[in-house]
């Protein structure tokens, strides 16, 4: 089974080749791409990720939807890993997705998210169990690491070009076919926003603008409100 692992990547050069290094690191010799997908970074993330990286496609501007749409256009494993570039995947990452999508029924199946721990402490749990939950619900960000068929993929029409939001909409688009399945093993996000502004804030916030685009603002127009969600 080969891996496409696709890498949505907005000015992250100061920590992007380390990232990469350590996902080449931990991963087996079995066929597998990294993807990189810039969004018209400044400070040499393209660079930096040309080292590790399979292919690094360049895109004029920060948008995480059309950036994981234009990788998995140009994916040509049997599973698609969509990471943010900060994420710590497990270091069982490929034996545990291959499990799973081999053992599983496929009927029903629509995706799978690893679980998240955004670190310790209170606040930093509490935040890891709502968001696994969420999971449990039918709703993945895109810090869970989302994976799918290429076939399911195209078959719920993909991400969209949001940029921000856009694990919201795919997460929807995914229901529609079938259910997100939630994985024991711990994948660790950077999540530098979350620690920046505290876990009970970054949730308030997230949930204020789900809130916001379930009203019918733009995606867009969130983006320019919370560039950092």
């Amino acid at each position: 089974m080969k891996f496409s692992v696709i890498v949505a990547a907005y000015n992250e050069g100061p920590q992007i080749g380390s990232s990469l290094k350590r996902l080449r690191q931990i991963s087996q010799t079995s066929p597998m791409e990294i993807l990189v997908v810039d969004g018209g970074s400044d400070d040499g993330t393209v660079e930096a990720a040309r080292e590790w990286a399979d292919e690094v496609i360049a895109l004029g501007k920060p948008n995480r939807g059309a950036q994981w749409h234009a990788g998995a256009e140009k994916a040509t494993g049997d599973l698609l890993f969509f990471l943010r570039a900060d994420a710590q995947p497990p270091g069982n990452w490929q034996q545990a997705l291959e499990h799973f999508w081999l053992a599983t029924p496929m009927g029903g199946l629509a995706a799978t998210a690893f679980s998240v721990s955004y670190g310790s402490g209170f606040g930093l749990n509490a935040l890891s169990m709502w968001s696994n939950a969420r999971v449990r619900s039918g709703l993945a960000s895109s810090d869970h690491g989302l994976c799918t068929t290429p076939e399911i993929y195209r078959a719920v029409g993909g991400f969209p070009s949001y940029p921000v939001l856009e694990d919201l909409e795919f997460s929807r688009r995914l229901n529609v076919r079938g259910r997100i399945a939630l994985l024991p093993e711990r994948l660790r996000p950077a999540a530098r926003h979350v620690h920046s502004i505290g876990p009970l804030s970054y949730l308030i916030r997230r949930a204020w603008l789900e809130t916001r685009y379930r009203m019918g603002a733009k995606p867009e127009d969130i983006f320019a409100a919370a560039p950092n969600l």
